[in-house]
């Protein structure tokens, strides 16, 4: 069996899927721009991160025609790299389901609207980033699943800084201008759901 076809074609079917379920998200969000904005973070992590995030994409389709590949054959390994290609098509619709439950308050950018409110359901329910934390993992197990090692340097080193850097600022913008966002921040944890 050629691990590497199965592989391609799981992350392929799934780009293709993901780009359809994300045309209503980005018609939403050009919309949303003509809503009346309270405040918006002035920093280079405004783009930045959606830039790294952008090149690892690209990279990832290089990935499918081997570019950054490690050449190692193993059967544990593979067994690993299926299960890594089927975690990235599971957080990719994660990422979808998150800014579909923002509604509203979904922006590619941090700002603040003048009607902001907390959402505190479904996914922001258990984790307060969890569309951050879905671009993450599914860049992550797509460098795994692909055994490119440029994806996996590139999530590491940079994109997985800049989220956490990001999600700081988007914070510290949340804490000053939406007055339940405290509360919330106490109730929710920010990364990883709370042990109860």
């Amino acid at each position: 069996m050629n691990y590497d076809i199965l592989i391609n074609l799981i992350i392929v079917i799934n780009i293709v899927l993901t780009f359809s379920a994300n045309i209503p998200i980005a018609s939403f969000s050009f919309k949303k721009k003509l809503q009346p904005v309270l405040t918006r973070a002035d920093s280079y992590l405004q783009n930045i991160p959606k830039f790294v995030s952008a090149i690892i994409f690209l990279m990832v389709i290089a990935g499918l025609f081997g570019i950054g590949k490690v050449e190692i054959e193993n059967q544990i390994l593979n067994f690993i790299r299926i299960l890594s290609a089927v975690f990235y098509s599971f957080f990719s619709w994660i990422q979808i389901y998150s800014a579909k439950q923002l509604g509203e308050f979904y922006s590619s950018d941090i700002v603040i609207y003048k009607n902001h409110k907390v959402i505190d359901k479904g996914l922001y329910k258990i984790i307060r980033h969890p569309f951050y934390l879905s671009q993450l993992l599914q860049d992550l197990f797509a460098g795994i699943a692909l055994l490119n090692w440029i994806v996996l340097l590139l999530v590491i080193l940079l994109e997985i800084p800049l989220y956490i850097a990001r999600a700081n600022v988007e914070e510290k913008l949340l804490l000053k201008n939406v007055q339940e966002y405290e509360d919330y921040k106490k109730r929710v944890s920010k990364w990883l759901p709370k042990l109860r």
